[in-house]
Formats: structure tokens, C-alpha cells, sequence
């Protein structure tokens, strides 16, 4: 079913792992209190991913938040080795709701596999341990934060074995069998369901990446009974419609890098809300 993109939420992605400095463009969670200071100003309404329909109020733009990859910083504050303290994305959408009396549910989508987080925990990440799924039930029910479906293993290429049936690993794209997509978004809804008491109901694809299997044969055949409304995208196809299997989303750091970026973002979806 096609959805009209200025009635879709402007969908924004944010990386709680993304701190390498203290300022904006080096750490997410300072764009993000900035971001949403900015989108209250601007007067969007923040509204959660999975609201892709409803008509907007009295012609308001909306703004989804989204996370991914799943990181403890999601949710609990951390000691950065090299940056120092990080607020949590969820004490940020907190206080913003103190501060401003606007209320923001953000969508997290976690990789579902305990064995897949602490392979990349110790390769990629020092072992931290910021990639453990305790969080998830607690998160899940502060109001501020639901826990979604980013796949089983991402399909990760710091892995030694991934569901993929060739092993190869570093891209969604081949991701293209019914046997693997069951492996990598079935079997992450099971597992996220049993740790956090809900059933996801979005996905993201790892890297924003849908081929035509899955976008087109999988999603619509098997979303269903799997219980997901809508995947989401980055950059989407030029030949393929938007739908609901290949929502758009912009992603800090990627498709905007400063404030005054940011709020050009902001100006040309309130354009298209509301064309002159």
C-alpha cells in the first residue's frame, strides 16, 4: 500500500554508539537533545515510527525518532573511556518531555542475537559490555522507548558466522531466501518478544539496505503473521514507490551534520506538509 510522503512522519535515525567528541556533529546524543529542542520550536508533533497514517493535527508536521543497533547507551547513561559521561537517549527524551511537556516514544531497533552482540561487544567494541539486552523489558515499559526488530545478526561482517546461507556477511542485500529472512527477522521477533514481553512491529534493515525479495515478496507475504506493519530504509529506490515495506528515514551524521543542516531538513518536509 502506498503512502503518501507528506503525509508520512519525517523519520529521523540516531546511533547511540556514535560519540567521538562532545559536539554535535561528533555525538549523537548531543544532536539529538538539540534536534529536539529544534523540532518543538519548529512545531512538529512527535509521534512514534508505527504512526504512518493518521492525519496530521490541523496540519502540524510529525517527526518519528528512531535508534539503531541496539546499544546499552540507548537507555542507560554510560561512562565513555575516551569521552566521559554520555546521557542515555532515554534520559534525553525524558528531560525533553520535563522541559517542554511534549512527549516523545522513540523506536530502538535492536539486533535480536546474544551470541551476535557479544562476538562484535569483544571485536568492535573493547568489551564494553554495551551490547547486552537487560535494558530491553525496563525500556519498554518507561513509555519513551519501544524495542524493535534490526534483524537477528545484521548480517554483520565482524562475525565469524552469520545466518546467510553462503556466509556472506556485510550486506543485507543477500539476504534473499525465504530460509534466511525467517532466520534473520522471524527469529529476532521471537527472541526480542520473549526477553522484553512485546512483539516487535517494525523492522529496519541492517545498513537501510532491501533487495526486491524482501521488500516485495517476504514482507508482504509473511509481515503478517510475523506481526509487523512497516520496514524502514535510508536511502530508497528510485524505482520502487514508497510503501510501507521501504519507509524512508534520514540518519544523523549521514543526511544531516550541523544544526543549521538539520533545521533545512525541517524546512523542506514542512514544505511538503504544506506547499505554498
Amino acid at each position: 500500500m502506498p503512502i503518501s510522503p507528506p503525509v508520512q512522519p519525517l523519520v529521523l535515525c540516531y546511533h547511540s554508539t556514535n560519540v567521538n567528541g562532545h559536539s554535535y556533529a561528533l555525538n549523537d546524543h548531543v544532536a539529538l537533545r538539540a534536534d529536539l529542542a529544534a523540532l518543538h520550536t519548529a512545531g512538529f508533533e512527535l509521534v512514534h515510527a508505527s504512526d504512518l497514517e493518521a492525519t496530521p493535527s490541523a496540519g502540524r508536521p510529525r517527526a518519528a525518532i528512531t535508534f539503531d543497533d541496539g546499544m546499552v547507551l540507548d537507555a542507560l547513561d554510560f561512562g565513555h573511556p575516551s569521552w566521559g559521561h554520555q546521557d542515555s537517549f532515554l534520559r534525553i527524551l525524558r528531560e525533553h518531555h520535563e522541559r517542554t511537556g511534549q512527549h516523545c516514544q522513540a523506536a530502538s531497533f535492536v539486533i535480536a542475537s546474544p551470541q551476535a552482540r557479544a562476538e562484535l561487544d569483544r571485536k568492535d567494541f573493547l568489551s564494553l559490555n554495551v551490547w547486552h539486552d537487560d535494558w530491553w523489558q525496563e525500556a519498554s515499559e518507561s513509555g519513551y522507548l519501544t524495542i524493535e526488530n534490526h534483524s537477528w545478526d545484521h548480517n554483520h561482517p565482524s562475525l565469524d558466522l552469520s545466518v546467510q546461507r553462503n556466509n556472506q556477511r556485510g550486506s543485507f542485500l543477500s539476504i534473499e531466501t525465504l530460509d534466511e529472512a525467517l532466520a534473520e527477522i522471524a527469529q529476532a521477533s521471537d527472541y526480542i518478544e520473549q526477553r522484553c514481553g512485546r512483539r516487535p512491529s517494525l523492522f529496519a534493515y541492517p545498513w537501510g539496505q532491501a533487495n526486491d525479495y524482501l521488500a516485495d515478496e517476504f514482507f508482504p507475504q509473511h509481515a503478517a503473521d510475523l506481526g509487523l506493519t512497516a520496514a524502514f530504509v535510508t536511502t530508497p529506490r528510485a524505482d520502487r514507490p514508497i510503501n510501507r515495506w521501504s519507509i524512508p528515514r534520514l540518519v544523523c551524521g549521514t543526511d544531516w551534520r550541523s544544526p543549521e543542516e538539520f533545521a533545512a531538513v525541517l524546512r523542506r518536509h514542512c514544505e511538503a506538509v504544506n506547499p505554498a
